[in-house]
């Protein structure tokens, strides 16, 4: 196995890390998550932004989405791996608890593996949807 591990092996940790947010299972997360890993979301989502280390991610990216959302869920319909990397498509979705809407959004994520961590994340999404589920 190479520093990145195999195609499939990185496959199968994403996939792995899709039923770990589904089951709400936050230690199953931390584990495959590198201790320094980089989360980038897009400006214009919701604590969009750049996070350092598995306890930032947690704190301002996970733990504030059951604040604003009911439901709330990335879904990803797609896997795909190329290299030390994995492409996930799917869409968000959830209904805003101040605004009341529900909202589905595109989503396009994009992992990077090393010895069978992720070490870095990528956010792609149409922020304007949800943005605008979150407006009363």
């Amino acid at each position: 196995m190479t520093n990145f591990g195999s195609i499939e092996e990185n496959k199968a940790i994403i996939q792995n890390l899709y039923a770990f947010f589904k089951s709400g299972e936050g230690a199953k997360i931390a584990a495959i998550f590198h201790p320094k890993i980089e989360w980038k979301q897009m400006e214009g989502f919701p604590n969009g932004g750049t996070y350092i280390g598995t306890k930032e991610v947690f704190k301002n990216v996970f733990s504030q989405f059951a604040n604003q959302w009911s439901g709330w869920e990335a879904v990803a319909e797609e896997f795909i791996p190329a290299g030390k990397r994995v492409f996930v498509l799917g869409y968000y979705k959830g209904k805003s608890i101040e605004a009341g809407k529900y909202m589905e959004a595109p989503l396009v994520h994009i992992y990077t593996l090393k010895n069978g961590l992720i070490t870095h994340f990528r956010q792609y999404t149409d922020t304007h949807v949800v943005q605008n589920a979150l407006k009363k």
